[in-house]
C-alpha cells in the first residue's frame, strides 16, 4: 500500500523556489532544502526525485506565476502598448521601492546555469520563445492600432523587450535607479 502524502506540494515548491532564487542552484544544499521544507531527505527524494528535479519544478512554478501575472496585466490594460508600458513601469517601481532585491528567478538561472546544463537551457529557451511571442503579439496589435510605428519589425522589437527585461532584472541587483533606462526602453517603441 503506497504511503499517502502529508504535505502541501505547492507550498513546498514555493518555499524551494524562494530558496533557489535567493541562494542559486549551486549555493543550495540538500540540507537547505530539508530545512526550508521541513521534510526529511527521504521524503524529498521520494516525492520530488533529486535536487535537480526539484529545481526544475521550481522553475516551472515560477514560470506559471510569471505567466499568470502577465495575463492579468494584459487583461487589465486598455491597449497593447499600455500593457508593455505597465510591465516596464512596474519593474522600475519594484526596483525603486526595494522590492526587487533578488532579481528575476529565471534571469538568475540563465546567468548561473544557462550555458552549463542543456535541460535548463532548453527550459529557458522555451520561456524566452513564449515571452517573445507574447510581446510580438502585443506589438503587432499596437501597430494595427497606430500605437507603435508599423515599419518596426515586431519580432525584433519583441526580442529587444525580452532582453531589456532580463537586463533590468540583473541591473536591479546592483542599481536601484533604473527609471531612466526604463524610459529609454519605452521610447524605443
Amino acid at each position: 500500500m503506497p504511503k499517502s502524502v502529508l504535505f502541501d506540494r505547492e507550498k513546498v515548491v514555493e518555499d524551494v523556489m524562494e530558496l533557489f532564487w535567493r541562494k542559486g542552484y549551486n549555493g543550495t544544499s540538500m540540507q537547505d532544502l530539508v530545512d526550508v521544507t521541513g521534510l526529511n531527505r527521504s521524503s524529498l527524494y521520494n516525492s520530488f526525485g533529486d535536487k535537480f528535479s526539484l529545481f526544475q519544478e521550481a522553475m516551472t512554478h515560477y514560470r506559471k506565476i510569471q505567466n499568470e501575472d502577465m495575463n492579468r496585466l494584459i487583461a487589465n490594460s486598455k491597449s497593447p502598448k499600455e500593457a508593455i508600458e505597465s510591465l516596464f513601469k512596474g519593474i522600475s517601481k519594484e526596483v525603486a521601492l526595494g522590492e526587487a532585491t533578488k532579481g528575476c528567478f529565471l534571469s538568475n538561472c540563465t546567468s548561473e546555469l544557462g550555458s552549463l546544463d542543456d535541460k535548463v537551457k532548453n527550459f529557458l529557451v522555451e520561456n524566452k520563445d513564449q515571452m517573445v511571442l507574447i510581446f510580438q503579439n502585443l506589438i503587432s496589435q499596437a501597430q494595427k492600432n497606430g500605437e507603435i510605428d508599423p515599419s518596426k519589425n515586431a519580432k525584433h522589437l519583441a526580442l529587444f523587450l525580452f532582453s531589456s527585461i532580463n537586463g533590468l532584472r540583473i541591473t536591479s541587483l546592483i542599481e536601484t535607479d533604473i527609471q531612466g533606462v526604463t524610459d529609454q526602453i519605452l521610447n524605443s517603441l
